[in-house]
Order: C-alpha cells, then structure tokens, then sequence
C-alpha cells in the first residue's frame, strides 16, 4: 500500500514538473511564432519557417533558444531549492531543408518534421550543457550577427551519430550571456 502511494505521488511530482518545464519552453516557441511538432520524454522539437515563409526564421530560432534557457533558469532554481535537482536546458539549432507533412498510417498520423537538420538538431540538444546552445555551422552562418563574439565557442568539426561526415558546431553559454 504505502509503496504504492509513493510512487503515484513520485509520478505525479514528475508530470507536474514536466508540465511546468513544457509551459516554459513552449511558450517560448510560441512567442517567435515556432510551430510545434513533438513532445517526448523532455525533448521539444520546434521548427520555423513552416507552415508559412518566415524569412527570419534562423533570428527566431536563436531568440527562441535564448527564451527557452532565460525562462527556465528560476524554475531551475526552485526546483534546485525544492527538490535538490540541479538542472538545466540545452538547445541544438540546426537549418536546411526538411520534410513536413503527416507521418504514419491510416490508424495513426502525426503532423512532423524530419530530415537531417531535424536529426543533427536533436544530436546537438543531446551534447548541449545546460543553459548551452549548440548551433551547426550552417546556422552559425546565418546567425553569428546576432551572437555574443565574446560567449560563443568553436567546438570543431564534429561527427555527430548516425552520420559519416564531421560538421562545425558552435556553443553559446546563453546563462553567461544574459548574466
């Protein structure tokens, strides 16, 4: 009985704080007009420049990021004082050319975005330290006018999984940059 009592509530404090930790980031999105496509485990994919044109969409991903991390470091924080979890969010943005559409079959759909700048997206957010973005070279390009020079490093040339050749990678510490 009590064991069973603790994990609901243990489960319970997890979507709770899944929920705080999505309303944050999807904010986020939502304020630079990104169009949501998945939620899974802590991960939210986000893309720009569908379903309309948006000509700034490398300028809103980079804002979107920096809204991401700015607005969930109090949470952090709380959560670190309640909780004593120390946590974080990392970002990976990529650009280049996807596939969106429905996805499934005639039981099961969804509306998605794939490709590789979805992928190396994904493999970025995965190495990215908390409060860090990591942006791939392309993005950097289109982006660097708008970073801090002085809080972006050069990572090097990467081979991220799943793929054969290596790729410049870029890390802003955006809690250094807004400190």
């Amino acid at each position: 009985g009590f064991t069973r009592l603790t994990e609901q509530n243990e489960v319970g404090a997890v979507v709770s704080m899944l929920n705080e930790y999505f309303a944050v980031l999807t904010e986020a999105a939502y304020q630079h007009d990104g169009t949501i496509f998945n939620m899974a485990g802590d991960s939210l994919l986000v893309g720009f420049n569908v379903p309309f044109p948006q000509p700034d969409a490398p300028e809103r991903a980079w804002r979107t990021a920096l809204e991401m991390v700015g607005r969930f470091a109090p949470v952090a924080e709380a959560w670190r004082e309640r909780h004593g979890l120390v946590l974080g969010v990392g970002v990976g943005i990529c650009a280049g050319d996807a596939i969106i559409g429905n996805v499934g079959s005639a039981h099961y759909a969804n509306y998605t975005i794939i490709g590789n700048p979805v992928n190396t997206a994904a493999r970025l957010m995965q190495m990215a330290a908390p409060g860090e973005v990591l942006l791939c070279g392309p993005l950097y390009e289109r982006t660097r006018h708008l970073l801090p020079a002085d809080h972006v490093e050069a990572r090097g040339d990467v081979t991220l999984r799943g793929r054969s050749e290596a790729m410049p990678v870029f890390a802003v510490n955006v809690l250094r940059e807004q400190a």
